[in-house]
């Protein structure tokens, strides 16, 4: 059975959460989608602090907005009371994701920062994308993701 980054704390199967499952929503720190986002967050944020000064700082503001907006919806939604209400976290962390992408990708067509910067960058939040995806897929109890994510 897929875990999804958690140690020895199993999504669940496609019947859904049963009642020992849903202590996992309580650990999120254990996701590595939310780990792998918060390592990105961070990132993105210090960067942002070296830049700020020199270039747009609108833009360098959403960025990092839409980054913080990805391990801040998976926490909230890991600590609501049930499966439905994490998976509606998780889909706004999805758009948070899809969002960060694009703006990188912007920005680096922009100049705003260094393309090969942005585009691993933006790389990354793809797989967060697509790892939350997979997530919200398995706590819905959905056979295969939906081909918007």
């Amino acid at each position: 059975m897929a875990t999804f980054g958690l140690r020895s704390h199993p999504i669940g199967d496609a019947r859904g959460l049963g009642e020992s499952d849903r202590a996992f929503m309580h650990q999120y720190e254990q996701l590595a989608v939310w780990r792998r986002s918060m390592a990105l967050a961070a990132a993105l944020q210090g960067e942002a602090r070296i830049v700020k000064a020199i270039i747009d700082r609108s833009a360098w503001n959403q960025i990092t907005r839409a980054a913080t907006s990805v391990p801040a919806n998976i926490a909230e939604g890991a600590m609501r009371s049930s499966p439905r209400d994490f998976a509606n976290f998780l889909s706004i962390a999805i758009g948070s994701a899809a969002e960060l992408h694009a703006l990188l990708l912007i920005a680096a067509e922009s100049g705003l920062i260094a393309a090969a910067r942005a585009r691993a960058d933006a790389d990354e939040a793809l797989q967060l994308r697509r790892m939350l995806v997979s997530l919200r897929a398995r706590i819905t109890g959905a056979r295969r993701p939906p081909s918007t994510g």
